[in-house]
């Protein structure tokens, strides 16, 4: 059975292994899932950036130029050649868009009548340009129309590259209704189409392209330095294979380049363009490969430290069922001497039930044990009234004879710990052992109890002793998950997402609160004792208040409570018990940012009295106390019952054990507080503890 437990702890340990590192490894597997999903949200959020940016350009050059066919329609040199009234309108308007590289208005039969270009224009026909065969062929219904054509070379500017953006020019038809009167180009600048673009950086985020709707590239960035860029969506067949059917979409699927790229298309609203942007899936995943490493080693030290603490525990309960066997031996061997005694040994509890009756009690009453079990120990000792100590009284055998006998009894408290001095549980059980000898023997059976007595005793204190050492074990794991939580909080193994580093405080703070209790108790339990000692010394008010805010910064910070420090300008040097006395500032402290809610404020100041005493007073804005509350506010494990105090964690140690160690200074602690409006703790030392006012304590100052 006992080696069945140990298994059992065995497999526990490696069960929580194999759950922590699946845990992990589902959370990797998660997390590149949802990198990858960020990668796409950022694709498709830059091909929503390309398109707006095209979208606002194009829209501007189509309005552009449904004005100047307007403009052109309205002026009396609309239709002549070479106006100057028409060149520098175009000029004017060219130079309000500054994509625009330059503006031509060419006529019916394919010649220029009007241009931006500061020098005149060759003679020569545009009629084997697209952007005037397109407007001049336009189907029924779809006059007005804008088209973009691919990028090409201007005739007007050598060497300079442009993408011809045009419509059509109507103009009134002698016959009435409208007439083909030529088109109205915008050549503009690829360039400072991506002005924007390159301003923002599109490199360091991922690469886009700009297309017309049957496949000429426009723009591409960044530019590609290992290949040559593209010409057309031809080249780029995932882009051509996800157009098909759908306005936009989202894929993974290789680069030109030739490695995975996440990417997404989308179709230009009302014009034909195709914009796609791209993201190399090795990028998405950076981020993740690293956490990957991270959450490995962090999966790695964990597997290492539950095998060292499932290998501890079950040492340590080997040596448990070592100790249990030896306790089992010792109370055998104590039963066994007990009914080896030629003294009658019976115990009994408060009410004087007989509970066991040894041997020689057999021997000597002439009546078995199972007889006397629950009988009253009057039965035997009628004098005894089952409280005799050390008396010479006259037993009755079971026959009825009576015979002098000495009777000395003595009460066990079970559950008492190996110190003698502690108190044993309210509710432990009381056992009375009765050792009951015949006088003509008192001699042999005094050696023979003390020897007994020595062995009970013995086996008492191993008990207790392992008791004692288990106390302080079940300690050491509290200890051991703070040290993790503030390993993992400070981030040695690796960045935690905010998911992972709430748990990691989580955990961190329930420690830290645990162990808090602990220590609270415990100084509840020496100060009520008496066995509190101060151990005074000379100490500066503002490191001790420093020490304190800074514990209490982040506190205050989380919950958006203002810390207001107004003992800026006094220096007092106090006589206190250094860990004591920044208790009582800590408590106080924590209590007003705790019971303030956010947007408050908590303020402290100090200030001498007029007999040289000391005060600190420390202010909030919070909920307040009611005043029904006010005179059990100093008792401990006390907490105001209202609506608003319930809603806060704590143990109500907090102010009883700051006023006893006021107290133990010879100080006081005082409350003043308004529900719904604030409370201000204040604490008082007097003058002999002001070393810079009135003087140290007598006899435990520092001499001269």
């Amino acid at each position: 059975m006992l080696g069945s437990v140990r298994y059992l702890m065995m497999a526990s340990g490696l069960a929580f292994v194999l759950v922590v590192n699946g845990l992990i490894g589902y959370g990797i597997v998660q997390r590149r899932h949802e990198a990858l999903d960020a990668g796409e949200r950022a694709t498709r959020d830059l091909a929503r950036m390309l398109e707006a940016q095209a979208l606002r350009t194009v829209f501007a050059v189509d309005q552009l130029l449904a004005d100047l066919a307007f403009a052109l329609n309205t002026h009396a040199e609309g239709r002549l050649p070479d106006s100057p009234a028409i060149h520098e309108h175009l000029v004017q308007r060219r130079n309000a868009f500054p994509q625009v590289a330059g503006l031509v208005v060419v006529g019916r039969d394919g010649e220029v009548l009007h241009h931006t270009a500061d020098t005149p224009v060759p003679p020569f026909r545009l009629t084997d340009r697209g952007f005037f065969t397109a407007p001049r062929d336009e189907r029924a219904g779809l006059e007005g129309r804008l088209h973009i054509g691919g990028i090409t070379t201007s005739r007007v500017v050598q060497g300079t590259q442009v993408i011809p953006f045009s419509r059509r020019w109507s103009v009134p038809a002698e016959t009435g209704g409208e007439a083909f009167g030529g088109a109205v180009v915008a050549m503009v600048d690829p360039s400072r189409l991506a002005t924007t673009l390159e301003s923002m950086r599109i490199d360091q985020e991922g690469s886009v392209v700009l297309a017309l709707a049957d496949g000429p590239v426009l723009l591409e960035r960044p530019r590609p330095t290992h290949r040559d860029p593209l010409l057309t969506l031809s080249q780029w067949p995932a882009v051509a294979r996800a157009l098909e059917g759908h306005s936009e979409a989202t894929i993974r699927d290789a680069a030109p380049d030739g490695p995975e790229n996440l990417i997404s298309v989308r179709r230009v609203q009302g014009y034909p363009l195709v914009v796609a942007a791209s993201l190399p899936s090795a990028d998405a995943l950076a981020d993740w490969r690293r956490d990957t490493a991270a959450w490995t080693a962090i999966g790695a030290a964990m597997t290492l430290a539950i095998t060292l603490l499932t290998a501890f525990v079950v040492r340590q309960h080997v040596r448990r069922e070592q100790d249990q066997a030896r306790l089992a031996a010792a109370s055998r061997r104590i039963r066994g001497i007990l009914d080896s005694m030629l003294d009658a040994v019976v115990t009994f509890d408060d009410s004087g039930r007989i509970a066991t009756f040894n041997r020689a009690a057999e021997s000597m009453f002439g009546v078995a044990e199972t007889a006397m079990v629950g009988q009253p120990i009057d039965a035997l000792i009628p004098e005894g009234g089952g409280h005799a100590d050390d008396r010479d009284l006259m037993a009755r055998r079971h026959d009825g004879h009576a015979f002098p006998v000495g009777f000395t009894v003595s009460e066990l408290r079970l559950g008492r710990r190996s110190d003698a001095k502690a108190e044993a549980p309210a509710d432990a059980q009381r056992v009375f052992v009765g050792v009951i000898r015949d006088m003509t023997r008192r001699k042999q059976q005094e050696a023979e109890l003390v020897a007994s007595k020595t062995q009970a005793e013995l086996a008492n204190r191993a008990k207790s002793e392992f008791l004692a050492n288990m106390s302080h074990e079940l300690r050491t794991p509290l200890n051991a998950i703070i040290g993790f939580a503030e390993i993992l909080t400070s981030e040695f193994f690796g960045a935690l997402d905010d998911r992972q580093m709430a748990c990691a405080r989580d955990i961190h703070d329930s420690g830290e609160h645990l162990l808090e209790i602990v220590n609270a108790v415990l100084d509840m339990s020496k100060v009520d004792a008496g066995q509190y000692e101060l151990h005074e010394e000379a100490v500066e008010l503002h490191e001790a208040l420093g020490q304190c805010l800074i514990m209490l910064r982040d506190r205050a910070a989380s919950g958006g409570v203002e810390v207001r420090d107004g003992t800026a300008g006094i220096a007092a040097t106090l006589w206190v018990d250094r860990r004591a006395f920044k208790q009582v500032i800590l408590n106080l402290l924590s209590n007003a940012v705790k019971f303030t809610p956010r947007g408050g404020s908590v303020t402290i100041t100090a200030e001498s009295d007029a007999a040289g005493g000391f005060r600190l007073t420390v202010a909030d804005t919070g909920i307040g106390i009611p005043a029904e509350f006010m005179g059990e506010l100093f008792q401990p494990f006390r907490q105001a019952e209202n609506s608003a105090s319930r809603r806060y964690e704590g143990t109500g140690l907090g102010l009883s054990i700051s006023k006893n160690f006021m107290d133990l200074h010879g100080g006081t602690l005082s409350c003043r507080s308004v529900l719904g409006a604030g409370t201000a703790m204040t604490l008082h030392l007097p003058a002999a503890r002001v070393l810079n006012g009135g003087g140290p304590v007598a006899g435990n100052a520092p001499s001269a």
